[in-house]
């Protein structure tokens, strides 16, 4: 009556094998490891603020967004307060285009995002890695499966 899968599908993936190199744009962020985050969304008149927590729900990050801002400037900060980055959107006239910049301010740009699809969806994320190598990774996402896969290509 049926068939039955030898995977369930609410089993996770497996973990990734280690990269033979960090890659990120904050050193003290990079891990020789996996790192599985998940983003708590804070309902009400909070903006664009949200949480980031990790697979035991310890909260990591905290991005502090302001609804109706102009400048619609984003701000991640760690759990001490520190703000790590920021992102802005960047006015043009087609495309969705966001900036990241190291700290609070904008002295310092570190990559910028690029999104490709309806909804932001699909994107391009260009960054300088540690290393002082430029990368681009792609961001590919579900709206309906609340999951985005972010590629190496």
């Amino acid at each position: 009556m049926g068939s039955s899968s030898s995977t369930p599908s609410n089993v996770p993936p497996q973990p990734l094998a280690p990269l033979p190199e960090n890659v990120g744009c904050i050193a003290s962020l990079c891990f020789p490891y996996e790192v599985t985050l998940v983003l708590k969304e804070q309902v009400g008149w909070s903006g664009d603020s949200f949480s980031i927590l990790d697979i035991n729900k310890t909260p990591c990050f905290t991005m502090k967004g302001r609804a109706m801002s102009f400048t619609q400037k984003k701000v991640l900060h760690d759990m001490q307060g520190q703000a790590i980055l920021n992102f802005r959107h960047e006015l043009a006239m087609f495309e969705k285009k966001y900036s990241i910049y190291a700290g609070s301010d904008q002295t310092k740009k570190m990559a910028s995002i690029k999104a490709h699809s309806f909804m932001g969806i699909s994107a391009s994320i260009e960054f300088t890695n540690i290393n002082g190598q430029p990368r681009l990774f792609t961001l590919d996402g579900n709206f309906f499966a609340s999951r985005a896969d972010i590629v190496d290509p």
